[in-house]
């Protein structure tokens, strides 16, 4: 055990002999690379994270909410939906719900400027939706979104509310031809729905959600005006869907167990379901993550091997006369293996300060403005924990290899070269 202990002791002095006693430049140079190896690591992740967090929340906040409560296969609407929605907020971890009366519609944009009947405009097909406005505003953020003009309320007839890849101009993502090619509020534009009913309306707002695949592909009347259109008096207590919103994240499944529990016999499903298409995106950008984590850890290790192996390589000679008077191989050893541990450590700390202290508050005051939504760094903490756990274990590694090759070679060689 003393032997052991003593050995210990003489290794941390032959490792700070040789890091705080050579040249101060390598030093530094040295935990500046291991740190923004660790940087690297962290802030490239904590982008993709982000990216992920970022279109959850969207799909979330403007499309789907927490949970989706839809007719059985073989019904069009759920019936009796007040009473449904009661039903629903007496369900623990259940904020908010709001009904949707959805159909399809199909636009026209400057019919009145036609020469002739056969003449074509602008125009095209999109989903609308008929909400109470009150109730719609507590559950997504639609009505938060404006960009132009007024969101609607609840007593709106004749007026329309369109996505911004609905309306078409210079913040739609959609290429012109395929929107209504930059309808502004106050304009008035015609829907022809499926039950051939026509109606003109004059566009109230326009929205932007920033969840281009979906969310700013819609349209909405207040359910008043589409109960109007379908034409019965009964659709007032009818709903195509209803969103429930949850009081925090992550607690779909015992949200739908609760609703289920609760005698609703419906088809209750979470976002994550609805949303397939995109979480195979977001699987796409974890794998993407993974590789690029992985291609990190391996860069340091090349990074670490190389700085120790020169190093061991200009003091080949004064290993051998180490070892010649004496030094045990395992002193030698363990000096290199704390000079890289030492090198990672240094390097992990002042890339953990410059995350906290520069990167993080500087994206939490200036998050980058992509086309699905602002985005900041998710840093979570176990990421940064792998990854420090990662570049300690690679660093080992990197020191180990070059000095035990060294150490495996005669005392005479080692002095000599021979």
């Amino acid at each position: 055990m003393k032997t052991l202990l003593g050995n210990f002791k003489l290794a941390l002095f032959l490792a700070f002999k040789s890091m705080f006693r050579g040249n101060k430049w390598a030093l530094g140079l040295i935990i500046v690379v291991m740190a923004f190896s660790f940087v690297n690591l962290i802030f490239t992740s904590s982008v993709i994270s982000g990216v992920m967090s970022t279109m959850d929340s969207q799909m979330i906040n403007t499309f789907f909410s927490n949970v989706i409560v839809s007719p059985k296969e073989d019904k069009y609407y759920i019936e009796r939906a007040d009473e449904v929605a009661a039903t629903i907020m007496r369900v623990a971890g259940v904020t908010e719900t709001c009904q949707h009366l959805n159909s399809r519609g199909f636009f026209e944009y400057g019919w009145k400027q036609k020469s002739l009947p056969w003449d074509r405009v602008k125009s095209g097909s999109w989903n609308i939706i008929g909400i109470d406005p009150a109730q719609e505003a507590r559950v997504t953020s639609i009505g938060h979104n404006m960009i132009e003009g007024q969101y609607l309320d609840e007593n709106d007839t004749g007026e329309i509310v369109l996505g911004v890849e609905v309306a078409g101009g210079s913040l739609a993502q959609t290429s012109d031809f395929l929107t209504l090619g930059g309808i502004t509020t106050g304009q008035k534009v015609r829907v022809t729905y499926p039950n051939g009913v026509q109606r003109e309306y004059t566009v109230k707002g326009i929205f932007r959600a920033r969840e281009m695949m979906q969310a700013d592909h819609l349209a909405f009347v207040t359910r008043r005006e589409m109960v109007s259109v379908l034409g019965r008096p009964e659709f007032a207590n009818r709903a195509s869907e209803i969103l429930v919103k949850a009081d925090r994240n992550g607690i779909e499944e015992s949200l739908s167990a609760g609703m289920r529990a609760s005698g609703i016999d419906l088809e209750i499903r979470s976002w994550k379901e609805y949303g397939g298409a995109y979480r195979s995106v977001i699987s796409t950008f974890e794998i993407i993550s993974t590789i690029i984590g992985g291609t990190g850890l391996i860069v340091a290790a090349i990074v670490m091997f190389i700085v120790i192996y020169i190093n061991v390589l200009s003091k080949k000679r004064q290993i051998g006369i180490l070892r010649a008077i004496g030094i045990p191989r395992n002193a030698v050893l363990g000096s290199y293996l704390i000079q890289a541990l030492s090198y990672a450590l240094l390097g992990i700390f002042l890339g953990w300060l410059t995350i906290r202290l520069v990167l993080q508050p500087y994206f939490i005051v200036n998050p980058i403005d992509f086309p699905f939504g602002y985005l900041s760094l998710n840093i979570e903490s176990g990421r940064i924990i792998g990854s420090a756990a990662g570049l300690t274990a690679a660093s080992i590694l990197a020191g180990l290899i070059p000095s035990w090759s060294v150490m495996r070679e005669s005392i005479i060689k080692t002095i000599w070269g021979a």
